[in-house]
């Protein structure tokens, strides 16, 4: 996971943080629809659906009634994380449906994270069908919810994957914050998001929800971050 992930204690302290600061925290489909022009609320999402959001986030969101969004790789629920590239052959649990049905009725939201957790970018188009498609139809019979937003894997997306999931009806897709939408907004369908590391600090976690200049250094961070965790692309592609 190189520092792509929190501690505990770390995730406690911000939103310990957050929550003295104000925050309204709502699920993702909340923001989208009634508090998106409102400054003050917020959503957490998760990518990928390991068992640790539920061993220890949860319990920490849950004693501030807080809810989130989390983005399931359909294909790897109750499995570990064989589609990571593994380095150091350490893996990983993810949710099993039990879990991910009492985060559910917590009041949490699930999106999609595509069915295998690869690249979309590149695939023919029919491939992009499936991965769209199937994951969502997956989630939302099994576990009878919607699933209104998608996760593109590694935060890569284009025209072709904004399209195809209009088409299988997606409200939106989530990715990395490209700097141009900075100075312009993205389409009403692409919803930038700032990812929150290891190694960020109180006053970083600030900084992602100002609209000053110290934005940018947290896009740029976030940015150079992303570029060097794609060694799982490369890893994958060899395999």
């Amino acid at each position: 996971m190189g520092i792509t992930f929190v501690t505990p204690g770390k995730f406690q302290k911000q939103i310990e943080f957050l929550h003295k600061q104000k925050y309204k925290f709502v699920t993702l489909t909340e923001l989208i629809q009634n508090y998106y022009n409102d400054p003050s609320a917020i959503a957490i999402t998760f990518d990928d659906g390991y068992k640790n959001i539920f061993k220890f986030g949860f319990p920490i969101l849950q004693k501030y009634n807080i809810p989130a969004t989390v983005f399931v790789i359909s294909s790897s629920i109750s499995n570990k994380n064989n589609w990571d590239a593994n380095l150091g052959w350490i893996q990983y649990d993810h949710l099993s449906p039990s879990e991910i049905s009492k985060l559910i009725k917590a009041g949490w939201e699930i999106g999609s994270h595509s069915v295998n957790h690869k690249s979309l970018i590149g695939m023919k188009l029919d491939q992009i069908y499936y991965e769209l498609n199937e994951s969502k139809t997956i989630l939302e019979n099994q576990f009878k919810t919607s699933v209104n937003y998608f996760a593109s894997p590694f935060g890569r997306t284009n025209y072709q994957v904004l399209e195809m999931a209009k088409k299988v009806g997606y409200k939106g897709i989530c990715g990395f914050f490209p700097f141009k939408y900075i100075k312009q907004k993205p389409p009403r369908e692409i919803i930038p998001r700032l990812a929150v590391y290891y190694t960020d600090s109180l006053p970083s976690i600030a900084r992602k929800l100002s609209h000053e200049k110290s934005l940018k250094i947290e896009i740029l961070k976030q940015n150079v971050i992303n570029f060097c965790a794609n060694a799982t692309l490369v890893v994958d592609t060899l395999r």
